[in-house]
């Protein structure tokens, strides 16, 4: 049951990491893009943003996901960054316990 509750906070600990990285890149992507008519791809090709000038004069933004691969492989190592993060500090607690048992008997 311990080992559950560890996963399901590793997967949400990962999307939270995950939609960190994402918005942060698509906000790098947007404010890179100083042409209009170009597109910016952010995130290793995942994002994008295409400024474009419309016939009244207004400027309409396209944005988008355009690979979902590189952002379901930053979730993915996350969450193996978790689990393998929480499986370290499990034995490294288990390990005290026994030190201090050690020393007490």
């Amino acid at each position: 049951m311990k080992w559950l509750l560890r996963f399901i906070a590793g997967l949400t600990v990962s999307f939270v990491v995950t939609m960190i990285v994402v918005v942060t890149s698509f906000i790098t992507t947007m404010f890179s893009a100083s042409e209009i008519g170009v597109r910016k791809f952010g995130l290793f090709g995942a994002l994008f943003f295409e400024p474009h000038e419309q016939a009244d004069g207004a400027t309409a933004l396209e944005i988008g996901v355009s690979n979902g691969a590189p952002i379901a492989l930053v979730f993915a190592a996350c969450l193996v960054f978790y689990v393998a993060v929480a499986a370290v500090l499990e034995r490294l607690k288990l390990r005290k316990k026994r030190l201090l048992r050690a020393d007490q008997g």
